[in-house]
């Protein structure tokens, strides 16, 4: 469902699921997405992630990796995938549904559980061990959930 609605936000854009050469599970490139059709559902949608974060953050043919500016790119494009796909109100969403180990995380998300270790790590790299959003406090090792409880003001 999760890879189904992705698609479906870019109405725009060809996604092709077909076969492709051993080592590269998904390529993006003038408004066509091509993922290994061998691949399971759940890495489909984190290819998807990943190659939509191609089509909204870079441009050219950034297929040399020897390039240190296309790593960079391949990066941002990656990152950017995370933070869709794994946004923190959807871990929220896990939470409250209590939806709390691992395993049913991916399962909500439809993930794979190393794409959402990565995503942990992406997440400690740039926030710390936790971050605050909204009234909830989200810690990344190990990730747990916990609403911020609010204190009372006393006005004697």
């Amino acid at each position: 469902m999760a890879y189904d609605q992705l698609i479906m936000e870019y109405p725009h854009i060809k996604i092709i699921e077909k076969v492709l050469p051993k080592g590269l599970p998904g390529l993006y490139y003038d408004n066509v997405i091509e993922i290994d059709k061998f691949k399971h559902k759940y890495e489909k949608h984190c290819i998807l992630a990943e190659e939509l974060g191609h089509y909204e953050t870079t441009y050219g043919d950034i297929t040399e990796l020897n390039d240190l500016r296309n790593v960079k790119l391949e990066q941002i494009a990656r990152r950017w995938g995370y933070e869709k796909i794994v946004s923190f109100d959807k871990l929220i969403d896990c939470y409250e549904k209590g939806q709390t180990t691992l395993d049913e995380v991916c399962t909500n998300l439809e993930i794979t559980p190393e794409y959402l270790k990565s995503v942990i790590d992406y997440f400690i790299e740039k926030y710390g061990l936790f971050k605050l959003h909204g009234e909830y406090r989200i810690t990344f090792e190990p990730l747990n959930i916990k609403m911020i409880e609010k204190k009372k003001q006393s006005f004697d």
